[in-house]
């Protein structure tokens, strides 16, 4: 995940994953403008079309330095963590397979675990406040 010459590293599992929740939340606003329906449409097709180790974010495309596109994916993904958080410690399996990430070979085994996607979100949050310095290119745990 990159964003303004920053970035850190997940799985692909916890990006897709990420993205796909954060898409969802753009469909609970009514007439959402042109860049958030693009960006939605992005975040959905980096989620479930199984691309292995090159999930992007598309922020730079979607968000520029916009204030106020970076503040409403800053309220969008803490919606995400909010729902992530009332699944905790894990997202049944059977819904978690319902999001169709990781295209038609993937699927879970198991509950999801909400620990590391929580640290996904943490670490996106971090990256749209800016807080990442120039070059950061880190695991977010």
């Amino acid at each position: 995940m990159d964003y303004r010459g920053s970035g850190f590293w997940v799985h692909d599992y916890q990006a897709e994953v990420w993205l796909y929740l954060l898409a969802q939340e753009v469909k609970t606003i009514p007439e959402p403008p042109a860049w958030l329906a693009g960006a939605r449409t992005d975040w959905e097709i980096q989620a479930t079309a199984g691309f292995m180790g090159c999930v992007s974010s598309c922020m730079d495309k979607h968000l520029g330095t916009e204030p106020d596109r970076v503040a409403l994916a800053l309220d969008l993904s803490e919606r995400v963590q909010r729902r992530l958080l009332a699944w905790s410690p894990a997202i049944p399996k059977d819904l978690a397979n319902s999001f169709g990430t990781g295209g038609e070979q993937e699927s879970f085994n198991a509950d999801l675990p909400t620990g590391p996607l929580l640290a996904c979100g943490r670490a996106f949050i971090s990256l749209l406040r800016g807080e990442f310095p120039s070059g950061y290119d880190r695991w977010a745990h």
